[in-house]
């Protein structure tokens, strides 16, 4: 054969092909619009379109026909013979493949819940399309475990295959539809027929391919065979030593071409060159890349290499950079994108697989103003009409809590009926009012927003069709959304994601027909499997010189700087895929392609795109906070490099792109400091007169805090939905204390240990549903009952009283309360008090308690003294206790303060006068945390003071 073409790497692939056919065609002037020209994709055949009209230089001709390969459609396809039958089944929907299978392998195993069966479908459906297009016969899968080597595991997973060879066919033909990639190989071979029974006379090109799939590289056969036909090959080195050619394996750029050719049984030296115009520095890249690319088993051809086999000319316009981390990376990209838009006319691609890469530049853009075209899309979850339809189905769902409701309410798209303004009043109200209280109130409009859920909510637990669910949900989704002014219906689907979404909500309908009844536990999990699946790719007019394309995309593609993102292992190249169908022995025997294959189609990719005059190739040497591998094709090169004595570093970007990168969002600091520490000096009248003994020490610690909490009036709003903590299982175990020593004041009970436990479990039965309270905090009260009613038997035993329980009281000095509760207060032999002091968690240290950092004890006993306890007497404390509850390592244990009791409720006087008398004048200020060093362990209000952010500069000055 003479027609097999090929037009270098490095070349203008699409200029290159357009320039010379529009040359050859000038002699002819209904040459050209008699072409049929093939290529890839379709962005290429509108780039090849784009190229012909840059030549035409606004003049006037008639174009050819394009046709992308990877997006066949029977009415684009010309078929020349009236001998062949082109009645051919139509493709079908890739939805509606999904959910027959989903329903094929739920009868295969019930177990499986519809959004799971839904899941292993799409991997069923990708097995299918990959075992269409390498053309095996799936009537051989049971063949596969003829031998007893295979494990147990492999051969019930053939036996599930029996789906797709049983069952699947007779489903396919009572859709009287067949699958897309058989439909893509019936059309791609009956056209091949066609030509076989009548060769065109026209001109056929077939472009841009490397032949990778099996019928595509039959159409390339077939095109190269016709009397007219032309094949072009993307990138071939013809130059390329019979030694290197021999070895290309499956990892290689050449690989696809390689077994293509050898179809075509023709060597890669006798591929002619496409006339275009190559550059010197486009050689001596392809050199560069060449050795790179050498196959493992030829690689110690690289110990022989010298300066004069790489030449300089290799590195023009080829930089390399790595940044620290992937937010890093993509802004640094962003900046190379942006500067690109300085010089008039000049364009910038970003090329990686890593969508979260390109998804994060494409957001760094808008910093800018610049909105970029990414060809992957994104998520239809990731939209607003996306999270608003699965947000009301967590909130149609029985036991949803308040986090579900709230994120719908305060949903963008939400309105119920009312103005936007009201509605998120509501929903502020309902949350601050309802659910972060402890005394929660009635909500007057909750009901009317509960109602509006109730065509879910009341049919959530009962088997339905799908159709019925969809039809609900959307209704009621629409009812959400309706303002005061505008429908549901106006605000979801009229706009961009809106009108996409309602197009796959139609397509949906359509294909779930004859779904199997389902409850609500199923259905929304399984619509959420399938609008995963959705991308969202906008309508909206993009800029017109930057472009984010992933590997498919950028095939023939050419920009002014291109650059290549995420550049490590497991991006590019992609990790090879672990098949869950097949074992590498069984794939190699019953047909299909090895892992690697997807290896070399990148390494191809690779190695075009690298070929580029200006390229930059950039990585993260962290992701996620994990350390990243470089990609192999970066290693090679660099390894080549360093074989013929150049420094890796030598491809460091002239441009600080890093430097800038890192100077972006650095905040001036002349400009921008830290604000002060806040002293704020309230007036007299307004400064509080009542605390409590806790608040005491809060006072000393952390003045401020008394400020937000008395002054302001500022609580600490309760966390949504939060889960049982170190406070809920104190007061838990105070109550149930509480109640059992009432019960008990004078003398205990036979089975004291008996109802201690009782009227704990109670109180614990409030949580009972938590798996933590009944695993671990049950256990440990167990613990602490048997101690405390072991302990205080024997101290009751020794004349000890218990005067009350849990008691209050207050004292005057001079205009300022002092309020204060007590655990237990009892009554010893001598007539004296001892004050206890229940404690879940830590014990306050002595140190503390003598320096007057934890005064609680000693503010009691100087309420006891002044007989402000409520029906206990003045007297005399003696003892300070802490009994400490955890029920831990410790179990638990008494601590006693062992110091001069009547010294340190003296101090405590002192010092608490000092305190009153020292904030009674107007100019002392609440400050925050005065002496860091004692800082409380816990602070509500550090936030509000911005403690981090002065509080870090005072440190670092």
């Amino acid at each position: 054969m003479t027609n097999i073409y090929t037009i270098p790497s490095g070349v203008d692939f699409i200029r290159a092909l357009a320039t010379e056919l529009w040359r050859s065609s000038r002699q002819a002037p209904f040459e050209l619009a008699d072409m049929q020209i093939y290529l890839p994709t379709r962005r290429a055949c509108l780039l090849l379109r784009d190229a012909f009209l840059a030549l035409m230089d606004g003049g006037a001709t008639l174009l050819p026909r394009m046709q992308p390969m990877g997006d066949v459609d029977d009415a684009e396809f010309y078929f020349a013979s009236d001998a062949i039958d082109f009645n051919i089944p139509p493709a079908l929907s890739p939805l509606r493949r999904q959910l027959l299978l989903t329903r094929l392998i739920q009868k295969r195993d019930a177990a499986l819940s519809p959004d799971q069966a839904a899941q292993l479908a799409v991997a069923l459906a990708r097995f299918l399309d990959e075992v269409q297009i390498s053309g095996v016969d799936t009537r051989n899968l049971p063949a596969l475990v003829d031998r007893d080597d295979l494990a147990r595991h492999w051969q019930d997973t053939v036996a599930f295959l029996d789906i797709i060879v049983a069952q699947w066919p007779l489903i396919l033909a009572e859709e009287g539809c067949i699958d897309p990639a058989g439909y893509r190989n019936r059309i791609m071979q009956t056209q091949i027929r066609a030509w076989t029974e009548s060769p065109p006379t026209t001109r056929i090109i077939a472009a841009g391919s490397t032949g990778s799939m099996p019928t595509t590289a039959d159409f390339l056969q077939a095109v190269a065979s016709l009397p007219n036909g032309q094949v072009i090959l993307p990138g071939l080195d013809r130059t390329m030593d019979e030694t290197i050619w021999q070895a290309v394996g499956d990892d290689h750029p050449h690989h696809a071409m390689k077994v293509l050719l050898a179809k075509m049984n023709i060597a890669h030296s006798a591929v002619q060159l496409w006339p275009c115009d190559d550059q010197p520095a486009s050689v001596a890249r392809r050199i560069l890349l060449r050795e790179a690319m050498r196959p493992a088993s030829v690689s110690e051809q690289w110990r022989t290499l010298t300066q004069n086999d790489i030449t300089p000319e290799a590195l023009h316009g080829l930089s390399r950079l790595e940044l620290d981390h992937t937010q890093e990376e993509a802004q640094a990209i962003a900046l190379m994108m942006r500067a690109t838009l300085e010089t008039a006319d000049k364009t910038a691609t970003l090329v990686t697989p890593d969508r979260q890469l390109a998804e994060r530049v494409a957001c760094l853009l808008l910093r800018w103003n610049v909105d970029v075209n990414d060809s992957g899309g994104m998520a239809m979850t990731n939209r607003p009409i996306g999270s608003f339809l699965m947000s009301v189905l967590s909130v149609a769902e029985p036991e949803a809590g308040a986090v579900a409701t709230l994120s719908l309410l305060k949903h963008p798209l939400a309105g119920c009926g009312l103005s936007l303004a009201e509605c998120r009043s509501n929903a502020r109200a309902i949350e601050v009012n309802v659910w972060r209280t402890d005394r929660p109130e009635q909500s007057a409009w909750l009901p009317t927003f509960q109602h509006m859920l109730s065509p879910l909510t009341n049919a959530w637990q009962h088997k339905r069709p799908f159709i019925e669910w969809l039809n609900d949900h959307i209704a009621v989704t629409e009812i959400l959304a309706a303002t005061d002014t505008e429908t549901g219906a106006d605000r979801l689907w009229l706009a961009d994601d809106g009108e996409q979404a309602a197009t796959w909500i139609s397509e949906l309908r359509q294909a779930a027909r004859d779904f199997s009844p389902i409850t609500g536990d199923d259905y929304a999990p399984l619509f959420g499997e399938l609008l995963a699946s959705v991308t969202y790719r906008p309508h909206r007019s993009t800029h017109p010189r930057l472009s984010i394309l992933g590997l498919l995309e950028a095939r023939l593609v050419r920009a002014d700087t291109v650059i290549l993102g995420g550049l490590n292992e497991g991006s590019w190249p992609p990790e090879a895929p672990i098949d869950p169908w097949m074992s590498r022995p069984m794939r190699k025997k019953f047909g299909l392609p090895a892992p690697e294959y997807r290896v070399g189609l990148a390494a191809h990719d690779f190695a075009q795109l690298v070929s580029t005059p200006n390229v930059i190739l950039t990585r993260a040497r962290r992701s996620g906070g994990t350390p990243t591998v470089p990609s192999r094709f970066v290693l090679q090169l660099e390894t080549v490099l360093r074989a013929v004595g150049i420094a890796p570093e030598q491809l460091t970007p002239d441009t600080p792109w890093r430097e800038w990168t890192r100077q972006l969002d650095k905040p001036d600091a002349d400009t921008i400091r830290p604000c002060p520490p806040p002293e704020p000096r309230p007036t007299t009248g307004l400064r509080p007169t009542t605390l409590s003994v806790t608040d005491i020490g809060l006072w000393l610690r952390n003045p401020y805090a008394i400020y937000a909490k008395h002054i302001l009036k500022l609580r600490r709003l309760n966390d949504l939905e939060a889960a049982p903590d170190a406070s809920d299982r104190g007061s838990l175990i105070h109550n149930a204390l509480e109640e059992f020593c009432t019960l008990y004041p004078r003398q205990l009970p036979n089975d004291a240990l008996h109802q201690l436990l009782t009227i704990g479990r109670k109180y614990f039965s409030q949580l009972a549903d938590n798996p933590e309270v009944a695993a671990f905090w049950w256990p440990r009260f167990e613990t602490i009952a048997e101690w405390f009613v072991a302990y205080d038997g024997a101290r009751r035993d020794n004349g000890v009283v218990l005067l009350k329980a849990e008691a209050s009281g207050q004292i005057l000095l001079d205009d300022f309360i002092l309020k204060g509760r007590a655990d237990r207060l009892d009554s010893l032999p001598d007539g004296t008090l001892a004050i206890i002091d229940y404690k879940t968690g830590a014990v306050p240290k002595d140190k503390d308690v003598e320096a007057g950092l934890e005064p609680q004890l000693p503010l009691l006993a100087l309420i006891a003294a002044q007989g402000g306890f409520e029906a206990v007497k003045a007297a005399i404390t003696s003892e300070l206790r802490y009994w400490k509850l955890s029920g831990g390592r410790d179990v638990a244990k008494d601590v006693e303060i062992d110091t001069d009791i009547a010294a340190l409720i003296e101090a405590a006087d002192a010092g608490l006068r000092d305190l009153i008398n020292k904030f009674t004048n107007p100019d002392t200020p609440y400050q925050a945390v005065p002496r860091p060093a004692y800082a409380p362990r816990y602070d509500d209000y550090a936030h509000l003071a911005r403690l981090k952010e002065w509080g870090r500069s005072l440190a670092e000055s």
